[in-house]
């Protein structure tokens, strides 16, 4: 993969490291950070992706151009029941476990 990588210009990563045998999330994270390196464009880079946190990015540029306002996280049970219910009435939600 990473000699795929090398050959592109920029690369957007959705990979689920669980998924394949073997791979893991800091072997993927150093093979993204050398690919980068060399001047691939990263989208996101793993650095970005550590700092923002992984399930909170989404919520973190909620406010931006390429963010979605109605993007919310909820930390425990009691701030879930008290603010899914008013999110899910405004339409179709996709939940994430954190």
């Amino acid at each position: 993969m990473k000699a795929e990588l090398l050959s592109c210009k920029g690369y957007i990563a959705r990979i689920n490291p669980g998924t394949y045998d073997g791979v893991t999330q800091s072997t993927l994270d150093s093979m993204f950070r050398e690919v980068a390196a060399t001047g691939v464009k990263a989208m996101s880079h793993p650095d970005a992706m550590i700092k923002m946190g992984a399930k909170d990015a989404l919520v973190k540029i909620k406010d931006l151009s390429c963010g979605m306002p109605d993007t919310y996280a909820y930390y425990d049970i009691p701030a879930f029941k008290a603010q899914f219910p008013k999110s899910i009435a405004t339409g179709v939600r996709v939940l994430k476990q954190n």
